[in-house]
This record gives structure tokens, sequence and C-alpha cells, in this order.
């Protein structure tokens, strides 16, 4: 049997539903950096594998307080201490992208002749600049 809602916790579940959407944007987007020619390290797939990691905590936070059967298992601390790992989590996933995108542009440009995202030294031309670019935006949403 489905509880009544009070008004923070509709407002939580429409929370965690946008940020399930963003992360799947940005695990779509993550895909695509793989897909394009030239090489990634643990950084970008970091925040590949955190984007699976954070959807059954996004179901326990958003599902678990929502049926009689399973309220037991919730619990407000661990729902506090959920929201506070995946910050940190994120935050780090934010990070870990973009110092990765930066030191790709430094070393590209070092080379005579090249600019910004077009002398991205992972390859990938200037899109998988671009596209890194973009799961650091992600990551700055989510944080």
């Amino acid at each position: 049997m489905k509880l009544p809602d009070n008004i923070l916790q509709k407002v939580k579940i429409v929370l965690h539903a946008i940020q399930g959407f963003v992360i799947f944007l940005a695990w779509a987007i993550t895909i695509a950096i793989f897909t394009k020619p030239g090489t990634t390290d643990g950084r970008t797939k970091y925040f590949f594998a955190l984007c699976w990691f954070t959807i059954p905590l996004l179901i326990y936070q958003t599902a678990i307080p929502q049926f009689d059967r399973v309220k037991r298992f919730s619990n407000a601390y661990a729902h506090a201490i959920i929201d506070i790992l995946l910050a940190i989590f994120w935050f780090a996933a934010f990070i870990a992208v973009a110092t990765w995108t930066t030191q790709g542009i430094k070393e590209g440009v070092a080379r005579p002749g090249n600019k910004y995202c077009d002398a991205f030294k992972w390859g990938g031309g200037g899109s998988k600049c671009h596209l890194s670019q973009a799961t650091i935006g992600m990551g700055v949403v989510l944080l």
C-alpha cells in the first residue's frame, strides 16, 4: 500500500527524478566519449561507473519511503548519509573529468599550431574534448 506523501517528500522525489535524468544524460555522453577515437583513462571511467552506482541509491531514496511494506528500511540518517556520500562522489567525479580534460588541452596546445579543444591530446578531434566538457557540466549539476 502506498503511503500518503507530504510536500517535502514530493519535492525530494521530483529532485531525485531530475537527478536521475541528468545521470542518464551524463551516462550517454560518457559512452559517446568512449566511442570517439583516442584514449581515456580511469578518471572518465570513474565518472561512468558512478552513473551506474548512483541508480540503486536513487531507487532506495525514492521508492523505499513510499511503500508501507518496506518503510522499516527507510531511515532519515541513512538518507542523509547517502546524500552526503553522493555529493562527495559526484564532486570527485566532476573534478576528475575536469583534470583529465584540462590536461589533454594543455598538453595538446603545447604542440605548435594547435588551439584549445582542436588540440586535445587524447584524440577524437575536438569532439571528444567538447563531450568531456559537457560531462563536466553534468557533474556540476549533479553536485
